[in-house]
C-alpha cells in the first residue's frame, strides 16, 4: 500500500516538475523577446543604423548592422508557444530607431492564453497584454 502511494506521489511530482520547467522556459523566452526587441531599437537609435526582426517557424531573429558588421541574436521558440498572427516575416526598424505599428499574438499551450504584444508606431515601445 505504501509503495503504491510513494509511486503515485513520485509520478505526480515528476509530471509537475516538467510542467514547471516548461512554464519557466516559456516565461524566460517572453522576457528575452521583449528585452531583445527594446535593445535592438535602442541600438538602431544610438548607432544611427537600421535593424530588423525576422519571424521564422522555429525562432525569432534580431539583426542590426553597422557598416560591414552584422550583429544577430536569435533564440528558439519553446514548443509550448506559437506565433499565431500579426507577425510579418520581416519587421524593419529604421536608422532613427523608429518602426511602424504592429500587433504580435503569441499563444501558449500551457496556460491556454494569448499574449498580445502591441508595438507603438515610431516609439518602438512594446506593450504586453494577456487575454
Amino acid at each position: 500500500m505504501s509503495l503504491s502511494i510513494f509511486c503515485s506521489l513520485t509520478i505526480f511530482s515528476i509530471c509537475n516538475l516538467k510542467d514547471y520547467q516548461a512554464r519557466v522556459e516559456e516565461r524566460q523566452y517572453l522576457e528575452w523577446f521583449k528585452d531583445s526587441f527594446k535593445s535592438t531599437f535602442n541600438y538602431c537609435y544610438l548607432h544611427n543604423t537600421g535593424g530588423r526582426m525576422v519571424f521564422d517557424k522555429e525562432k525569432i531573429i534580431f539583426h542590426t548592422s553597422e557598416g560591414t558588421r552584422t550583429q544577430t541574436q536569435s533564440k528558439k521558440i519553446p514548443k509550448s508557444l506559437k506565433i499565431t498572427s500579426g507577425a510579418r516575416t520581416n519587421y524593419t526598424i529604421n536608422k532613427a530607431g523608429e518602426a511602424s505599428a504592429a500587433t504580435i499574438i503569441i499563444e501558449s499551450s500551457l496556460n491556454h492564453k494569448k499574449i498580445l504584444y502591441k508595438i507603438q508606431m515610431n516609439w518602438g515601445e512594446i506593450v504586453e497584454t494577456e487575454s
